[in-house]
């Protein structure tokens, strides 16, 4: 029972040095949260689960699109960077690290949930059988 005492407190001290090394060798800028990260975050959320909203992705710039007519928002998610445009302004936040993958996921998750959604619509909406398709495309060619 003592012995896993002991290795219980020597794994805690290795991992406490290991966290106190790893804050010594990041830099104080990547360690300090954007200003604006808490409310970009909260307006793309926001947007996003609306479903009046359009939502698009980028695979090879790895861009991210969402436009809202009701409130004539439109927002690009670009690694490192959001940009917000309305009529009536245009706000470059630095957006990086955790706050971006997060918000990156949930962007991914809910096109992949209007996908299957559509999906879902596309094969409820079959009308006809294999043969009747068959029978039309040989019937207009006749």
């Amino acid at each position: 029972m003592k012995t896993n005492f002991n290795k219980h407190k020597f794994r805690r001290f290795l991992q406490s040095l290991s966290i106190k090394y790893y804050k010594m060798l990041t830099p104080k800028e990547l360690k300090k949260r954007g200003e604006y990260d808490y409310e970009c975050f909260a307006i793309c959320h926001n947007l996003m689960e609306k479903e009046s909203t359009s939502l698009l992705i980028s695979p090879i710039s790895k861009k991210r699109y969402i436009k809202s007519d009701e409130t004539q928002i439109f927002i690009i998610i670009e690694p490192n960077q959001m940009t917000i445009v309305n009529h009536n302004y245009s706000y470059n936040i630095d957006i990086w690290g955790r706050p971006y993958e997060k918000l990156t996921h949930i962007f991914d998750h809910e096109v992949e949930r209007r996908r299957e959604k559509m999906e879902m619509e596309i094969k409820s909406n079959v009308k006809h059988s294999l043969t009747n398709i068959y029978q039309n495309l040989f019937n207009d060619k006749v």
